[in-house]
């Protein structure tokens, strides 16, 4: 096995502005976590500093007129002729460097997988990629570019013909969806909070494709206060058999963590124990895949789900040699000592409420989608 750590110094020069949720550089705290818990040092393992895309890359999902568009942002100054792509709104605001950052952010996931299709890693990990809101013309939901269509249509055009998409963020993955709706050759699985209650009001359990596409796209939309116990279910329940159907060559994870009980933007009630729990699975499922951050708006608890998540794709436990030595943010967030969050669960009256909502998407998913493709 042979690992790639995407990160760049370049992050942390560019800021969506004060209260904007999204921030770049916790790449930089997910690095120095990583360092710190000694899982970076191994031999297989190779920390990258990417070059930025070009807008060659780009353009192989945008159109070149959006990627004009957000060029002639990148000095900071608003035109309302930006509005038609999406720039300029409160979720995508046009700020200094903002399409030297989108740029950086690509070229990261792209290192990553021309890396993977060289031969030269097995896993790679960009915590600033799975920008899945993102369309071909239009900037959404603090998505400039869309990194993992990018780099979905590199694979391809690469000879990979059974590529699976899972996206484990609290909000559905909308511009993914749209650009492998009628293809056979993605198979597409988001479990999100249902679009009845969160941005972008998408990823209901009708969504299943069409045309070459039917029954490959798979979405699982969870109600709100979703805890581990009912997300690492609904996960199971689909992902084992979609996986012994599919056998995918490759394997793209938009591991998100806002689905955790702390994220400000969202409603789910989940913790990294049920989170790792699913890393374990996916990491599980093929030989060669691609990690990509998405969304995560506590930052501390985002770390912390992360670093954990490059362990577990590595093989590694997180040994922390300073323990006892400095103290912080970090280790006060999660049980004494610990990367991991404490148990936590939901009442059982509102268990029982929960676990119906999710009984009835499993029953149409086994219904509708695991009868198109023939899965028993």
């Amino acid at each position: 096995m042979n690992s790639a750590f995407l990160y760049s110094p370049k992050f942390n020069e560019y800021d969506f502005g004060v209260t904007h949720p999204f921030k770049p550089y916790r790449a930089k705290m997910v690095y120095e976590m990583c360092y710190r818990y000694n899982l970076l040092n191994e031999p297989w393992i190779k920390v990258i500093d990417p070059e930025p895309s070009t807008d060659e890359t780009a353009t192989t999902f945008h159109l070149p007129d959006y990627i004009d568009a957000l060029k002639s942002a990148n000095n900071g100054n608003f035109d309302f002729t930006m509005m038609g792509y999406g720039l300029g709104s409160g979720d995508n605001p046009v700020f200094k460097g903002v399409y030297e950052l989108a740029m950086a952010m690509l070229g990261a996931t792209m290192k990553g997988a021309e890396m993977m299709v060289s031969g030269q890693a097995d896993i790679a990990f960009n915590i600033n990629g799975g920008l899945h809101h993102g369309k071909p013309a239009y900037a959404e939901g603090f998505c400039y570019v869309n990194d993992i269509a990018v780099a979905i249509n590199y694979f391809l055009k690469n000879g990979y013909e059974r590529i699976m998409y899972v996206d484990l963020d609290a909000h559905h993955g909308n511009g993914v969806q749209d650009a492998y709706y009628d293809t056979d050759k993605v198979l597409f699985l988001s479990m999100h909070q249902s679009g009845d209650s969160i941005y972008p009001g998408t990823g209901f359990e009708d969504e299943i494709g069409c045309e070459k596409g039917l029954g490959y796209t798979v979405n699982i939309p969870l109600p709100q206060y979703t805890d581990d116990e009912a997300y690492t279910r609904a996960f199971e329940e689909v992902f084992f058999p979609l996986c012994d159907f599919f056998k995918p060559e490759i394997v793209v994870a938009q591991i998100g963590l806002d689905t955790l009980k702390r994220d400000p933007l969202t409603n789910l009630r989940c913790t990294n124990n049920g989170y790792t729990r699913i890393i374990r699975q996916i990491k599980g499922s093929c030989n060669k895949i691609m990690a990509l951050g998405g969304g995560g708006y506590n930052i501390a608890d985002a770390v912390r789900g992360w670093s954990l998540a490059w362990a577990i794709l590595n093989g590694l436990k997180p040994q922390d040699h300073y323990m006892g030595l400095v103290s912080g943010v970090f280790q006060s967030e999660g049980s004494a000592g610990s990367l991991y969050d404490d148990a936590y669960s939901i009442s059982p009256a509102l268990r029982e409420s929960v676990n119906s909502y999710i009984n009835a998407k499993l029953d149409y998913i086994r219904n509708n989608v695991f009868t198109v493709l023939g899965i028993k």
